[in-house]
């Protein structure tokens, strides 16, 4: 795959789920209700999952992989904030953060060919099960977590 923007693209894959990762594992820790607690542990788990096919899927392709700098402190603070503030301000913001990922994601999925198509449809997704989390959180359905579930499920 080529195009201009792919390896910057590529990259953000990876800044995304590290900087993901840290956001949720912070939110978590500072959560006082369990089943808040329970949903950003499963918008961690997400992350990791990701993390680890997109590890998988630069092995495989013999691309060489950059580790993302500043993104797991500046994903720390931002979880901490994140964690703090009132429930519906904080899905808001988890709505919004993930605008910019999916247009780097969507431009990936759609400049993708045979084998890669799955990897990026799946990266795609996973973006938008998260912003179909906050969305649902906000409109208090309490099936707020079914895309992400189904994404760590297959």
């Amino acid at each position: 795959m080529s195009y201009p923007e792919y390896q910057a693209d590529l990259q953000r894959i990876h800044e995304s789920e590290v900087y993901g990762r840290a956001v949720f594992a912070t939110a978590a820790r500072l959560a006082r209700s369990p089943a808040r607690k329970k949903k950003w542990l499963a918008l961690k788990a997400l992350e990791e999952l990701t993390l680890k096919r997109y590890l998988d899927y630069m092995e495989a392709t013999h691309q060489q992989v950059v580790e993302p700098r500043g993104w797991a402190a500046r994903g720390y603070a931002e979880g901490a904030v994140l964690g703090l503030m009132p429930w519906r301000l904080a899905m808001k913001l988890v709505r919004d953060a993930t605008v910019p990922f999916q247009d780097k994601f969507l431009r990936l999925k759609q400049h993708a060919e045979g084998s890669d198509l799955a990897f990026f449809t799946y990266v795609y997704a996973h973006e938008k099960a998260i912003e179909a989390f906050a969305r649902k959180e906000l409109a208090h359905d309490a099936e707020s977590l079914r895309a992400v579930e189904r994404l760590l499920a297959s």
